[in-house]
């Protein structure tokens, strides 16, 4: 019993520095345009293939985003994405989730991501379900190779556009 305990603890061990050791914290701070204007404070985990992030617009709303993404080694990307908003300024339909299919491009200082979220219960006016996120990865200062990312993000979805400077800082 006392070998099987030590040998599920290593497998937790090395699947938890796997997990931290390729991830990414991200902070960020921006401004929403559209339905909801005003301050944007983000809150996040990012990997290669996952990402869940939290945007919280001060004294609005919050939106959850994440998805699982499989890539090829063109940059290519696509994988299933949800959406959460809790809106606490609405007396009602203050919860909503959304789902769907988003494709993209990566590469080393572009990140681009096309999708369209819906509940799929019924045929979405198009403009109220195109997701798309436009990340530029600022670029290292000459002569120096940071471990951080920083970044400047466009997001859009549902009639709201949020610019977003962020920092990607890892976990080791």
């Amino acid at each position: 019993m006392h070998r099987a305990f030590l040998q599920r603890a290593l497998v937790f061990y090395l699947l938890t520095l796997i997990v931290f050791g390729f991830a990414y914290f991200n902070f960020g701070v921006g401004y929403n345009y559209g339905n909801s204007p005003n301050w944007v404070l983000r809150l996040g985990y990012e990997e290669s293939g996952f990402t869940l992030n939290a945007d919280w617009t001060v004294n609005k709303l919050w939106n959850i985003y994440g998805g699982v993404y499989f890539g090829s080694d063109l940059g290519l990307i696509a994988g299933p994405t949800i959406y959460a908003t809790y809106d606490y300024s609405a007396s009602e339909n203050a919860f909503s989730v959304v789902y769907g299919p988003v494709v993209g491009l990566t590469n080393k200082q572009l990140s681009i991501q096309i999708g369209y979220l819906s509940d799929f219960r019924s045929i979405a006016d198009i403009s109220d379900a195109v997701f798309a996120s436009l990340r530029f990865y600022i670029p290292d200062p000459p002569g120096m190779r940071m471990k951080d990312k920083l970044y400047v993000e466009a997001l859009y979805y549902k009639g709201s556009f949020k610019i977003v400077v962020g920092l990607l800082e890892p976990y080791f």
